[in-house]
Parts: structure tokens; sequence; C-alpha cells
């Protein structure tokens, strides 16, 4: 359980979370892999494109972090994590497109790197850990993993088993101390994907 506390997730809030964002068609074809566990820099060669498909257009800023399909940041947001040297987190300079207005300050940021953190016990899940065919409903992180991993290697990873993008106590203080806009953050040990989860077993 000693990790649950020190590990984030990083929401919208109520300020992006009015809007909808998604890639445009004249976004780079590479960055249709942002889901990948590895490296996309060979498939990137222009800049991503993306779009306000829902909310009131006519009021619309961009703020320092939307969900799209995966996370959207700010040059602010990107330059609190840049001093880190996070390993297997790239930025790719994507637009954002709104009626007649273009925003160009943005970076789509792919985290690949992961570990196979899940703890199977403590965590609930709907499906089966066969093949990883499940929806994750709530969250404990086995420490028999993440104790053999040295912290620089983990301020930000993925878990391999589901698309989630995990945030270590270091970077989620430098990000509020930054007072950046459009994110909140959900502690993983009061994280739950499921409505009626009372917690996890002690």
């Amino acid at each position: 359980m000693k990790y649950d506390s020190q590990y984030y997730i990083l929401r919208e809030n109520h300020e992006s979370g009015a809007y909808m964002l998604g890639q445009d068609e004249d976004s780079d074809e590479g960055l249709e892999h942002l889901m990948s566990l590895r490296s996309i820099k060979p498939r990137v060669f222009g800049p991503g494109v993306v779009e306000v498909l829902e909310g009131d257009s006519s009021r619309f800023t961009p703020c320092d972090y939307h969900e799209t399909a995966e996370q959207l940041v700010s040059e602010k947001f990107k330059h609190v994590l840049l001093p880190f040297n996070l390993p297997g987190v790239e930025f790719y300079q994507t637009n954002i497109m709104c009626d007649d207005r273009i925003w160009k300050g943005h970076y789509y940021m792919h985290i690949w790197n992961h570990h196979r953190a899940i703890h199977r016990r403590r965590s609930k899940i709907d499906g089966t850990y066969i093949d990883d065919d499940f929806i994750l409903e709530a969250l404990s992180l086995d420490e028999s993993v993440l104790d053999k991993v040295t912290l620089g290697e983990r301020l930000v990873f993925r878990l391999e088993e589901d698309p989630i993008f995990l945030f270590h106590e270091t970077i989620v203080q430098a990000l509020r101390e930054a007072n950046l806009t459009g994110l909140s953050f959900e502690r993983v040990d009061e994280w739950s994907n499921f409505i009626g989860y009372q917690g996890v077993e002690r």
C-alpha cells in the first residue's frame, strides 16, 4: 500500500472539462500512435492538430491541461517537467484550432515509460487479468515491482496493463506550484472508476 499515497492521476477540472478536444484530420499521422509503449519519434514528422469538438467555441481559451487521446499540455506545463529529465516521456508540438483561431504553444505528451505495477489482490477489475482483458475499477500499486525501480525511473509512468498515467508526488508538487489551469489531481488510494467501490483491501 505504500505507493498508493505517493502517486496521482491527473484529471481535467471544470475549466478544461467544459470542452471536448480531438485530433483533426490534418494532424501528423504518427500521432495516431500516442498509446504506444515505445517511442514514436521515428513516426512523427510534423505538428499535431487538435480541434474543439464540443463546448461553447465562442468562449474557448486553451488551458494548460486537456485530456484527449493522451494528455495535451501547454508550454508552461512542459517546462515544469523538463528539469526532471523524465525517461520515456516525449512532447510533440500540437496546434489547437477553434473556429478561425489557432494556438500553437501546446504539446501532446506521450508517456511510454511503463511498469507492470497493478497489485492484483488489492485492486478491483471488471474482467480478467489474462491478456489484460479488464476495466480497472480501483487501483493499488504493487510495491514488489516498484521497489525495484529507482525513483527517477518512476516519477512519471504508465501502467503496462492499463492506459492509466501516474505522477509521483514530487511531480505533482511542482505542477501545483506552477499554478496551471485545467487540471486536478486524484491520489491513487482515493481514485475509483467504480461508483459502488468502497476502497481496496487493507
